[in-house]
């Protein structure tokens, strides 16, 4: 009885293998492109002798991943939307993809999608987009770029391209496409023209469709000159006063997008030269950077920022960079790290220089590590940057400015007899929203020893700041004001930036 059920279940087994002729034709595709689909992992093949075979429920499955959601596009309805997109935005779809997909796109449907894709990537290059985001509604699905800081819609593509828009991401990705009810990340690279772009991908199960948003990184905009981050002088010289300090805690904080990875990372660009040894611990590492040795965070493995940095100090470095401080261990590590003789950098999410250091504290950090480790701190802000070709001038409306200068008025600084304050009216360089680009909002705090003295009696963030600005610091809402008036933002932009209202 059990022989005769083996060998029922063997003749099952045998008749569920498929050669790859047949595997072919119930896929509806091409031998040589199941045949490279097999190569890169879409689908699973194992061999008997020398051939090829494939389960006929593996092929189900793929089928089910992949083509009925390609079969179901409206590749007409895509095309007009993909062809208005283009005329809108007057880009084309000259982008290479490291590394490609073999085998894609294998079906009209799939051109289609692939095209879309390309585009939608190009224009928001073009536009010089942080993110673009894929959003599935009940009807359709809307594509939107992030530029300046803020959400643009790009295009609105029918419901039915959906799916197979989001398997097309994912396989670029390196993202299985098998599992949608999870949140998944991925990355892929692309090029055009001359520029280089890391793509992060990441996918949220929503209620219309997968959620979708790719964070488009280019090297060139994080490696930049001190110079050009939008500090003033007297705090740029703060900065690479730290930056040259043997030792010490240097801190960047704010707010999420808030540009801290652009000034660490720029700030090692200046300092970072062979004879120096630089290690960081990322999560996840975002740039190649010269002359320092990067580490990936892996949870899995149990590498996280507190292993990492504790393992750091069995390799002798000279400069340690953590991606953030996020538990009260890898602060300790950092302080630790700091007191035996290294400059420890690293990012903490603190609205201003004087919350960033009572965070410390509060995450349990005695005062005297803090005191005695602690040197630099700088809280930052992006604001958009009036349109250098549509500027002109402007008289800010006033409830708005008092408000504003009386915020900068306690922060450090005093409005000029003659402020040059600017607008953009609009034009096609910024598309009609009167900013084109964005600049650094900054505070600068050195850390002095009355300073030192109120972080050991545990003083409040508004005591630390009020000692700090009477040594020199300028206030976010100060920094903003002369930055408006000396026309590079506007007065709203500035209010608007660091959360000020008219009275």
């Amino acid at each position: 009885m059990a022989r005769k059920a083996g060998r029922k279940a063997e003749k099952v087994a045998e008749e569920e293998r498929l050669t790859l002729d047949e595997a072919a034709a119930a896929l509806g595709v091409s031998r040589s492109t199941l045949y490279r689909w097999q190569n890169q992992g879409r689908v699973k093949g194992f061999k008997v002798g020398r051939q090829w075979r494939f389960k006929r429920s593996d092929l189900e499955n793929f089928s089910k991943m992949t083509h009925p959601a390609a079969a179901s596009v409206n590749v007409g309805e895509l095309d007009t939307a993909l062809a208005e997109m283009i005329i809108r935005a007057g880009s084309g779809k000259e982008v290479v993809f490291d590394p490609a997909v073999p085998g894609y796109p294998a079906t009209e449907e799939e051109r289609a999608v692939a095209e879309a894709f390309s585009a939608m990537l190009a224009t928001a290059a073009k536009a010089r987009a942080s993110d673009v985001h894929i959003d599935a509604e009940r009807g359709e699905t809307t594509v939107r770029q992030r530029v300046d800081g803020g959400l643009r819609e790009m295009v609105r593509v029918p419901k039915s391209s959906h799916g197979a828009l989001v398997s097309c991401i994912k396989a670029h990705a390196g993202i299985p496409l098998d599992q949608r009810g999870l949140p998944q990340d991925g990355r892929f690279t692309l090029r055009m023209a001359d520029q280089e772009f890391d793509v992060r991908t990441a996918t949220m199960p929503a209620v219309y469709g997968e959620s979708v948003v790719m964070r488009l990184l280019i090297q060139s905009h994080v490696f930049v000159d001190l110079e050009r981050l939008g500090m003033y002088p007297e705090d740029l010289e703060k900065y690479r006063r730290a930056l040259r300090a043997p030792v010490g805690l240097l801190i960047a904080s704010g707010p999420t997008g808030s540009g801290k990875t652009t000034v660490l990372y720029s700030g090692l660009k200046e300092i970072a030269r062979a004879e120096v040894k630089i290690m960081s611990i990322e999560d996840p590492v975002e740039y190649a950077l010269r002359h320092v040795t990067q580490v990936p965070v892996v949870k899995k493995a149990g590498l996280t920022f507190e292993a990492g940095l504790r393992a750091f100090l069995r390799h002798d470095p000279d400069i340690v960079l953590a991606g953030e401080l996020r538990s009260l261990e890898s602060a300790e590590t950092a302080a630790q790290i700091a007191i035996t003789g290294h400059l420890m950098m690293t990012v903490l999410h603190a609205q201003t220089a004087g919350e960033a250091v009572t965070r410390l504290l509060d995450m349990g950090l005695e005062p005297f590590m803090v005191t005695q480790t602690l040197i630099y701190v700088s809280a930052q802000r992006l604001a958009r940057k009036v349109c250098s070709k549509c500027v002109e001038p402007q008289e800010p409306e006033s409830t708005l400015l008092s408000a504003l200068a009386e915020r900068a008025h306690r922060g450090g600084y005093e409005l000029p007899d003659s402020p040059t304050f600017m607008r953009g009216k609009g034009c096609d360089q910024c598309r009609q929203t009167g900013y084109h680009g964005r600049t650094g909002i900054y505070e600068c705090m050195e850390v002095s020893r009355e300073i030192q003295r109120l972080i050991m009696a545990r003083a409040s963030a508004e005591e630390i700041e009020e000692v700090a600005v009477r040594n020199g610091m300028t206030t976010l809402a100060a920094d903003g004001l002369r930055k408006a008036a000396d026309g590079i933002t506007s007065v709203a932009e500035a209010a608007r930036v660091v959360a000020v209202e008219a009275g």
